[in-house]
């Protein structure tokens, strides 16, 4: 399970007995602080993704944890992404300047 925090991370936790933080996955660089940006995970696993309160997209790699791309995506706040259920290389994005957007 991935969880948003407020000091500008995801953290990931195990959910299987009891909540466990894995202290080796913590994703960060982008700014969310004051936003409910919902983090999201790609279908085949190898990626994390969250928008940011610049209207920036994320993504990060899952194993090394690093940055792996930025694309600004809107003027305001990317407050969700969503990846095509289907076709991995696609995922729309929503702001909250009333726009959604579908990127290749």
């Amino acid at each position: 399970m991935l969880c948003q925090n407020l000091d500008n991370q995801i953290t990931c936790y195990s959910a299987c007995d009891r909540f466990k933080l894995n202290r080796k996955k913590v994703f960060k660089g982008h700014v969310v602080a004051g936003y409910a940006c919902v983090p999201g995970v790609s279908p085949d696993g190898n990626y994390v993704m969250s928008g940011d309160s610049d209207g920036r997209l994320w993504f990060w790699d899952w194993k090394s944890c690093k940055v792996f791309r930025k694309l600004k995506c809107h003027d305001q706040v990317c407050i969700q992404a969503i990846w095509h259920p289907v076709e991995p290389s696609r995922v729309a994005t929503c702001s909250w300047d009333g726009t959604i957007k579908y990127w290749e």
